[in-house]
């Protein structure tokens, strides 16, 4: 079904992708998969976008982005811009489960963005207020949170470009 992987031990069962399959959904989704499809790259890419802001102001690098305010303003909209991509992404999975679930880098991607959301959550539960309360330097617990959620999200990107497209077969000049 799929080209051999270093991932395979963490593939889906074609069983189950299989029994994901439903061709009614297909059929009725067909007519808007374009639709769904770009508004998966776009709210991802924002999300992404608001990301990487973030993260390089944890890291110390976007000294002038103020935490407090600034992050007051810009988490509502990761939150939506990342509810979207995961509600379209599960859409354009169901749509054809065989294709998507049989990608080399499919699970990875999905177990990266496991990583990414526990990240988030633990810096939130245990070091975000230290991190708002600080003038100066931000503590390390920040930039400790702010460069693996850089590194993680930037894994995740690449997961999905390498899923996009296979490797060319030949080679053209």
């Amino acid at each position: 079904m799929a080209d051999p992987s270093v991932f395979d031990a963490l593939r889906i069962p074609s069983e189950t992708l299989i029994a994901l399959d439903h061709r009614g959904y297909h059929f009725a989704l067909q007519p808007w998969h374009h639709i769904v499809r770009m508004v998966h790259v776009v709210s991802s890419a924002a999300f992404f976008g608001g990301v990487i802001v973030l993260d390089l102001r944890l890291i110390g690098i976007r000294r002038a982005a103020i935490l407090g305010p600034f992050s007051a303003d810009i988490l509502p909209w990761l939150y939506g811009m990342f509810a979207i991509s995961i509600i379209t992404g599960c859409l354009l999975f169901l749509y054809d489960p065989v294709h998507v679930g049989s990608h080399a880098y499919f699970m990875p991607k999905l177990l990266l963005i496991f990583l990414g959301i526990a990240n988030a959550g633990f810096y939130n539960y245990f070091a975000y207020e230290s991190a708002l309360n600080s003038n100066n330097s931000l503590p390390r617990s920040a930039k400790l949170a702010g460069s693996i959620s850089l590194a993680v999200w930037l894994s995740v990107m690449a997961c999905a470009s390498l899923n996009a497209e296979p490797a060319p077969k030949v080679l053209l000049r």
